[in-house]
């Protein structure tokens, strides 16, 4: 007999109503639950972080136990949604590239220098194969070689040659 799992019974959604996050003094996201009880240094993290960056976010306590997962940002007071998107941009830290200078290869390994939001950056990836994905409507993901992540949202909307580029490595 097959058995059929309902994602409701295994997941604990966090009434949004009756939670607050807020930032202390050391810079620690912290979560109040329905005014009675605080749980300090918790964790969040998306469950979905390639397609949905403002749902199901994860709420752990320090030492990882889940709490519960908000069902979406929008929902949360201004105040507690500022401080969980803060920690999730700590956490996801993904520049854009927005121009990309060159990618040369040496023993079979691309070398990419691109300009980001962040400013310039020189990185190596393993694998065209593996580390460049495109996950549709143009949007790509690179992962470089130690395991940092960067983003362009739609690479048809690049200047011609960073788009050549690209596309060389699809």
């Amino acid at each position: 007999m097959q058995q059929h799992h309902k994602l409701a019974a295994e997941v604990t959604y966090l009434d949004p109503a009756k939670v607050r996050f807020f930032v202390d003094a050391f810079e620690d996201l912290n979560l109040e639950l329905a005014g009675d009880q605080t749980y300090s240094r918790v964790r969040v993290k998306r469950a979905f972080p390639l397609t949905c960056d403002d749902c199901f976010i994860v709420v752990q306590d320090r030492q990882g136990q889940e709490l519960g997962a908000l069902a979406r940002l929008d929902a949360l007071d201004r105040a507690s949604r500022q401080a969980v998107e803060d920690e999730l941009a700590r956490a996801y830290f993904t520049p854009r590239i927005q121009r990309i200078a060159k990618i040369t290869s040496s023993h079979r390994v691309p070398r990419w220098e691109v300009e980001t939001d962040r400013g310039p950056r020189a990185f190596e990836i393993y694998s065209s194969r593996r580390d460049v994905r495109l996950l549709g409507g143009g949007r790509l993901l690179v992962q470089d070689a130690d395991g940092n992540r960067y983003e362009i949202p739609d690479y048809r909307l690049l200047d011609p040659a960073s788009r050549a580029l690209v596309e060389e490595m699809l």
